[in-house]
């Protein structure tokens, strides 16, 4: 009898144990009392490495560096030249640059290659120069230094030569041709395209003493150009009572010519 009863007080003290375990071993967050199960916090955020400010960026107070400005062109012979505004705006364009003694040489006469490189680089018209297996002018070979300019040009339908194929580029740019080459590059239907008969093109060069004097393939180029709002043959060339169409163009006179053309396209 006392063995059972023995036995029951160690089952009973026993059992009391092992739920002491269970329950009473963890403490109640109520009340206060912190519990003791455990909560895996969330780490403070890590700024990534490509976010972190360097050291140098936390210390540097330096402002930018203003941007250099470019230097100024100086230009020894253009002062009081009555195109000298048009040709500074060429000028500081990029298109050109003063001669090697710092001269414009503005009353010189321009050739046709010239003229084109100028007209190519105030407006490119987004044209790339091209290399063809084959050259297109006569005399515009492959190991000629504008090849490829005149023929991204010709490719793109901004550029005629004469009749003969050839674009003597090395000539003096007389006024009627300077009407076509810019009717071309400036895609001048009523010169490349035209519907209204070339007579009536000849009939607004009668008023000029010398209107019968410009050559066949400029007739509708020059008539383009007298009356023109964008730019006017007698603005650049002087109103005259005579056209001089074989007369050479100055490197003033084509400045001005290009520049005013695309100001009031501009506006």
């Amino acid at each position: 009898m006392h063995k059972r009863m023995a036995l029951l007080f160690l089952s009973m003290s026993l059992a009391s144990v092992m739920l002491a375990g269970c329950f009473g071993g963890a403490e109640s967050t109520e009340g206060g009392v912190p519990s003791n199960d455990i909560v895996a916090e969330s780490p403070s955020p890590v700024p990534s490495p490509e976010n972190t400010p360097s050291s140098e960026e936390e210390q540097s107070t330096e402002t930018p560096e203003e941007s250099a400005q470019p230097e100024p062109i100086q230009v020894k012979d253009i002062a009081g030249h009555t195109s000298e505004t048009y040709i500074m705006q060429l000028l500081q364009s990029g298109s050109i640059e003063p001669d090697t003694d710092g001269n414009f040489r503005p009353n010189e006469a321009i050739t046709r290659s010239e003229f084109i490189h100028w007209m190519y680089g105030y407006d490119n018209k987004g044209i790339k120069p091209y290399k063809p297996s084959e050259p297109s002018f006569i005399d515009v070979p492959k190991e000629h230094a504008d090849f490829e300019l005149i023929e991204g040009l010709h490719q793109a339908g901004v550029i005629t030569g004469f009749p003969d194929e050839s674009m003597k580029l090395d000539k003096e740019l007389t006024r009627e041709e300077l009407c076509l080459l810019w009717a071309w590059y400036q895609s001048a239907d009523s010169v490349i395209d035209p519907i209204i008969p070339l007579a009536s093109a000849e009939l607004s060069l009668k008023p000029y003493g010398d209107g019968d004097k410009v050559g066949q393939i400029f007739i509708r180029a020059v008539d383009q150009y007298l009356t023109n709002e964008d730019v006017s043959y007698t603005a650049v060339f002087g109103k005259t009572p005579k056209l001089n169409p074989q007369g050479s163009v100055t490197r003033a006179e084509a400045a001005q010519w290009i520049v005013s053309y695309s100001d009031k396209n501009e506006q």
